[in-house]
């Protein structure tokens, strides 16, 4: 999966470089138009410059490494395809600190928040305790990225967003705290939902039955 959205991304640079985020990427004045969904799917795979997406296709790598060192399956995967989509889609609840969207950053979040689910859920011992590691170093993260969080752990108090901090190395680019919110949840929730379901075609299963 990971080495698909870098491939995707790739070839959507060498297509149409830095114009494709204008034509595939989300903006805020999308939010409510339903006919605009398809750049649920087409905003990870635009970037603004050559530098975001470079940087975005080492992280890339991270998250697949993550996850092949995790041995993480098939349903890990199908979860990270339905957060693919999900995370663009929960850009609606933005407030106004995001206008503009596109990179793979929000879907690789959360990426590396099923392989954290998957190791919390599914594994334990020495497994277990690093993948509540990365969890807690993903918390963080946000919270040092995602305006709404600032401002609840500050009380409320701030009447304005604070500013987005640009992107190293990357000119007109910066780094959109809320869309990486919305990747982890979109992960979590992805990652919960094929639990589920799998549990559930567990339980429907047929029993086996005794041959003599």
């Amino acid at each position: 999966m990971a080495l698909g959205l870098a491939v995707a991304s790739s070839l959507a640079w060498g297509w149409m470089g830095a114009q494709g985020s204008v034509m595939w990427g989300w903006t805020a004045s999308f939010r409510a138009d339903a006919s605009q969904a398809w750049r649920w799917w087409s905003a990870a795979l635009v970037h603004v410059n050559s530098a975001h997406l470079q940087a975005n296709l080492w992280a890339a790598a991270v998250v697949g490494a993550w996850g092949w060192t995790a041995r993480v399956g098939s349903a890990q995967a199908l979860a990270w395809l339905l957060a693919w989509p999900l995370a663009q889609a929960l850009l609606f609840t933005d407030t106004g600190s995001l206008a503009r969207y596109a990179g793979l950053s929000a879907t690789l979040h959360a990426g590396a928040a099923i392989v954290c689910w998957h190791l919390l859920w599914h594994s334990r011992g020495a497994h277990r305790a690093v993948g509540a590691a990365v969890a807690v170093a993903i918390l963080v993260k946000l919270w040092l990225e995602v305006p709404a969080l600032q401002q609840l752990t500050a009380g409320g108090n701030g009447s304005a967003m604070p500013a987005a901090e640009p992107l190293p190395d990357a000119p007109g680019h910066v780094v959109a705290g809320h869309a990486h919110g919305c990747g982890v949840l979109a992960g979590v929730v992805a990652a919960a939902m094929m639990d589920g379901i799998i549990g559930v075609c567990r339980r429907l299963r047929p029993a086996p039955t005794e041959h003599e």
